[in-house]
């Protein structure tokens, strides 16, 4: 049986999770800086857990893009099918988009608990959401959700937290390996992709805004979607993403 797409699985969670342990250490000791220097300065600071949720999407996207390309030529070049490369890399990152935010989840509360202990002089204060308020124009509505993803508190529900900030990463991750893939497979025309990528983000957004109860589009606004169908519609809207970069990727011309 057939097991290269396990061990494709393994190499990428690992190679991956090298790169997100590189970008959560140096997201680590930016936030440490910011805890002493609000002694100084008397300003709130958000939490561990609110930086990465900032952050870690972009990266997420730009992996998405690198492993479309780069990535698959190693695999192939020593002899692993797309298929394979295929099934491991969504493994391999769907566990990536689970671990990274509970890690961020236990540091989050690590660094709160340190700053009670010795009594830091600090006002730590989650992000609370409002940010992402639409204001009725389509445009700005996907740039705010492409910017602001839907946010969880895990102070509030830590579990709920880090599922939808795995959504959130696994998103962006396949939106970039759209991208990738297509400019992989039609050059310079793989631009359009961008447009798709957005769309799939977008409502991505709407669709977990929706079942949290977070503010949405004013053409959503009368709609009711209860969370579990917000889940499973996000479900099916990766499933077809996947498969349209799967359909991609089986194209792609690889330079060995």
């Amino acid at each position: 049986m057939n097991r290269i797409y396990s061990k494709v699985a393994l190499d990428m969670f690992i190679m991956q999770g090298t790169w997100a342990f590189g970008f959560m250490t140096i997201l680590f000791f930016i936030q440490s800086g910011k805890i002493v220097l609000s002694l100084f300065n008397d300003k709130s600071v958000n939490t561990y857990f609110d930086s990465l949720f900032f952050t870690s999407n972009i990266v997420m996207l730009v992996v998405g893009i690198i492993s479309a390309v780069g990535v698959l030529s190693h695999y192939v070049g020593n002899g692993v099918t797309r298929k394979d490369f295929f099934k491991g890399t969504m493994i391999g990152t769907i566990g990536l988009s689970i671990v990274m935010p509970i890690v961020g989840t236990i540091v989050s509360s690590l660094l709160n608990f340190i700053v009670k202990l010795i009594n830091m002089q600090v006002e730590i204060k989650p992000y609370d959401g409002l940010i992402n308020e639409p204001d009725g124009n389509i445009i700005s509505d996907i740039i705010l959700s492409v910017i602001f993803t839907p946010y969880e508190d895990p102070i509030g529900n830590w579990l709920l937290a880090i599922f939808i900030l795995a959504i959130n990463m696994f998103t962006y991750y396949v939106a970039g390996w759209l991208i990738g893939a297509a400019f992989g497979r039609f050059g310079i025309f793989g631009i359009l992709s961008i447009i798709f990528a957005f769309i799939l983000i977008f409502i991505e957004d709407i669709l977990i805004s929706k079942g949290l109860g977070l503010p949405v589009p004013s053409f959503m606004q009368n709609v009711e979607v209860p969370f579990i169908l917000s889940v499973i519609g996000t479900v099916v809207l990766l499933a077809v993403f996947c498969w349209i970069i799967r359909q991609l990727t089986k194209r792609i011309i690889v330079k060995l």
